[in-house]
């Protein structure tokens, strides 16, 4: 019988279908190891499966109301509430919009901000030590520390995502340039895909045509790093609309030589 330290280690390598038989294991002997609890509710949150994490969570609150990480989730909830209120709205038809949340390009802003007050910097200190003030050091400064970050800043947002529209008749992504639109009848496959990275699990939500000349559009859903707000609400509008998503691991998904869109 494996303990929980175990598990988390399995866990962490990436083996996500061992731990979740360890974890059915201890917790039949122990229903109340609120560990135990918590990695079950890490493995459905890493899966895509918010419902059944909530139901997990909400048992962990049954036997201990004031476990930190319990409350720490019930507060995550009621946030992604209010991002409901205010990230989405209703469009014509019965559907909404997922307004996305311009996290990277947040992100770039504040490190293009850092670049010129860096340069601002350097500058004043050229008076200090005359070898920044040659033209050579000036200027690749000036395109490392101003240049290339605004650069970014460009490209990061003429292609970035503005937002996910669910509807009864389909789903469209919008970008700064273009929209994929995609009837429900056209889609082979919607499903949450599970990925392994060094720096931790990955969740996309991806979209597969069922015409093979069709690249499919893959949208980030990991937790700290999705432009989407109130996820689980677009799941649910998702399933509503049209089924709920397959629920796969990256290496299990087979899309040819098609190279997915990525957001």
């Amino acid at each position: 019988m494996m303990h929980v330290k175990q598990i988390t280690e399995i866990i962490d390598a990436g083996a996500t279908e061992e731990a979740q038989e360890a974890l059915e294991q201890l917790l039949s002997l122990g229903p109340n190891n609120t560990a135990a609890l918590k990695l079950k509710a890490r493995l459905y949150e890493h899966a895509g499966r918010f419902h059944e994490e909530s139901k997990v969570w909400d048992r962990i609150a049954t036997i201990d109301r004031e476990d930190p990480d319990a409350v720490a989730y019930l507060l995550r909830r009621q946030v992604e509430d209010r991002e409901h209120f205010y990230f989405t709205d209703e469009v014509p038809g019965g559907g909404r919009r997922f307004v996305a949340y311009p996290r990277s390009l947040v992100q770039l802003s504040a490190l293009g901000l850092l670049g010129c007050v860096t340069f601002l910097l350097t500058t004043r200190l050229s008076s200090l030590y005359p070898v920044l003030a040659s033209a050579e050091i000036m200027l690749s400064t000036f395109g490392l520390l101003v240049m290339m970050p605004w650069v970014a800043i460009i490209a990061v947002y003429v292609r970035s995502i503005r937002y996910v529209a669910v509807a009864p008749s389909g789903i469209t992504v919008g970008t700064r340039l273009r929209l994929y639109s995609f009837n429900w009848a056209d889609l082979s496959r919607v499903c949450l895909v599970q990925s392994q990275r060094p720096k931790g699990p990955r969740l996309s939500l991806m979209l597969v045509p069922k015409n093979p000349a069709t690249r499919p559009v893959e949208i980030d859903l990991t937790q700290n790093s999705t432009a989407i707000r109130a996820r689980t609400y677009l799941l649910q509008d998702i399933a509503r609309f049209h089924s709920e998503p397959e629920y796969l691991k990256r290496e299990t998904l087979d899309l040819g030589k098609a190279r997915p869109t990525s957001f």
